[in-house]
């Protein structure tokens, strides 16, 4: 259905006019474009408003510092006066009438000095425990309905904007704090509670000025959430923030807050985001005239060049296409151009590569089928080759073993070394090109058996195989080859004392076999030559096919995995040999088998 569909639109666009046809492109054209716009704009809108939200952080933050310190400095005050010993607190313990009257007086002329102390400070009041109060302004009744709400533990309180006539209708903070017993304060014992009425501009002092702050409104809230300071002129301090930002769209506002923790509140600033904006929005209408006016420049050379080169392009680019996807059914297809003598000599020359790409493959079809057989049938040869000389190699030398231990002793030891030459000619005739690790080990322990029983005490084996390994899949037979190689050249020339050390291991994905001993070793002239030997897949017809020990394990290793495994030799004259095989790690059906 939409194959169908998709061939009338084809069909229909092709059957317009050109020049629609050409406004149709041209529309794609400004509709990318537009979009490119758009794209840019939102990039340019997104680090403004990122860079407007840093100096928004670092303003808000120099304000807290603002209030933090102007804090501080209060209830230094506060603390002041509410532990000084000889005045406050004996004032507010006093209990005689007459020596009370006496320290008033006193009380009086401190308190006028620690608030003349601060600008900002309006009043200081007191409040004993027997209910006594005391305040210097004379007014303590508007103070307290706010000294209910000091918590009765704790240290600092700060109450939200209050406006008292008293004050000269100022917006007011009052802070406050419980008195405890300097004679008694580990017991928290309370002797009264401080009040402090400061004027609400004194916390933020002198606040940015309106340059810094640009277009944004800065407002300041109390713990209620209450205004105490704005620079907009509608806000009234007292009003609740919720009921200005009722009246606007939080959405058409760029917005950052944050905390004043002294007292509980927070600083908010908006800033209208078609201000914020304005500049990248005067980039997008430059841009938009800039495009609109280069479109109306290139539209008529645009319409005389493109009507003779689109069509025949076109048509190649589809043709090419076909080509590519393996559309075309017919590899011979060619195709013929009609337009400028560039387009048709185009086509000439896309078509004779065509005749050499195809002749070419040709070719190579023809060269990669015959060395596919030629590989495949010398592979197959080879292997199977390599695979029979293991076993005539290795019977040999038993039966020479069995043939000499008969006519010396006549024993019965010949029986169990028939029984596991049985096991290993059983081994030997097994079908399959794979076995596990495990079973590899019991031919060698099978091996190594029968030549203990030649040997006798000369030579002990140890086994360092870790269970995990005991699974993974090998070529069959390619651990006896390296065992027989090392008792026969390395530990029997040693009268006693010789060492058989098996071992594998995983290392970096791999599989590590390792035979070592510690008889003869190899002189340097013997193991470069061996070496040399074991570096590439040998011809196992020359007149080395004598040699078949560690050569065919390793032609083996190299024809099943490649060039990058297969054994390597470590050797020194009287001082032992290690040979060491490595192959890709195994296990059950991730074998890759060599099949005929």
């Amino acid at each position: 259905m939409f194959s169908l569909a998709l061939s009338r639109s084809r069909r229909a666009l092709k059957s317009l006019p050109i020049g629609y046809q050409l406004s149709f492109l041209v529309a794609v054209i400004i509709v990318v474009v537009l979009v490119i716009l758009y794209a840019n704009y939102l990039k340019a809108a997104e680090v403004v408003e990122k860079k407007n939200s840093e100096y928004h952080t670092e303003m808000i933050a120099q304000i807290n510092r603002t209030i933090a310190s102007n804090t501080d400095a209060i209830k230094r005050v506060l603390l002041s006066v509410a532990y000084n010993p000889k005045i406050v607190q004996r004032y507010l313990v006093e209990t005689d009438p007459v020596e009370k009257y006496i320290q008033y007086t006193n009380l009086v002329s401190y308190l006028t000095d620690m608030k003349n102390m601060k600008d900002g400070i309006l009043d200081i009041a007191l409040i004993s425990t027997d209910g006594t109060t005391f305040s210097l302004s004379g007014d303590i009744n508007n103070l307290l309905p706010i000294a209910e709400e000091i918590p009765r533990r704790g240290s600092f309180y700060f109450s939200g904007v209050q406006k008292m006539r008293y004050y000269q209708n100022r917006d007011v903070f009052v802070v406050g704090s419980p008195i405890y017993t300097m004679m008694d304060y580990d017991n928290e014992s309370k002797s009264g509670l401080i009040m402090l009425v400061l004027d609400a501009n004194m916390l933020l002092g002198s606040p940015p000025n309106q340059e810094r702050l640009g277009g944004s409104k800065l407002y300041a809230l109390d713990r209620h959430g209450n205004v105490f300071y704005a620079n907009d002129p509608e806000a009234q301090s007292g009003t609740p923030y919720a009921e200005i930002v009722s009246e606007e769209s939080d959405a058409s506002f760029f917005i950052q807050r944050g905390a004043i923790p002294d007292i509980k509140g927070e600083l908010v600033l908006k800033l209208p985001r078609s201000e914020l904006l304005s500049g990248v929005e005067e980039i997008r209408r430059v841009s938009l005239l800039i495009l609109f006016a280069a479109l109306l420049l290139l539209t008529v050379p645009f319409l005389l060049i493109v009507g003779n080169i689109l069509r025949p392009l076109k048509k190649l680019m589809r043709f090419m296409n076909d080509f590519k996807l393996g559309h075309l059914r017919n590899l011979n297809n060619r195709i013929s151009l009609q337009g400028y003598a560039e387009i048709t000599s185009m086509a000439s020359d896309f078509n004779r590569m065509l005749d050499e790409i195809d002749g070419l493959t040709k070719q190579l079809l023809d060269s990669n089928t015959k060395l596919y057989g030629a590989e495949l049938v010398k592979k197959q040869s080879e292997l199977a080759f390599l695979q029979s000389q293991i076993n005539p190699h290795f019977l040999y030398n038993t039966l020479e073993s069995i043939k000499g231990m008969a006519v010396e002793e006549g024993s019965d030891k010949i029986f169990h070394m028939v029984k596991s030459l049985a096991f290993v000619f059983r081994y030997s005739i097994k079908g399959a090109d794979f076995v596990t690790l495990q079973e590899e080990l019991t031919l060698v322990k099978s091996h190594v058996h029968i030549q203990q029983i030649r040997f006798g005490n000369r030579f002990n084996v140890d086994y360092a195989i870790p269970d995990s390994l005991l699974d993974c899949q090998v070529p069959k037979m390619i651990l006896q080859p390296l065992v027989e190689n090392a008792i026969f050249h390395g530990i029997e020339p040693r009268t006693q004392g010789g060492l058989l050390e098996i071992a594998a291991e995983q290392r970096e994905g791999a599989l590590w076999l390792t035979v070592s001993d510690n008889g003869a070793g190899m002189s340097e002239e013997q193991l470069r030559m061996l070496r040399e030997r074991l570096a590439f897949v040998q011809d196992m017809t020359d007149d080395q096919r004598s040699n078949i020990g560690l050569v065919n394990v390793n032609n083996r290793i190299k024809l099943y995995y490649g060039e990058a495994y297969g054994i390597t030799i470590a050797s020194k004259a009287d001082d032992g040999t290690t040979a060491t095989i490595s192959m890709p790690m195994r296990r059950g059906d991730d074998v890759q088998r060599i099949s005929g």
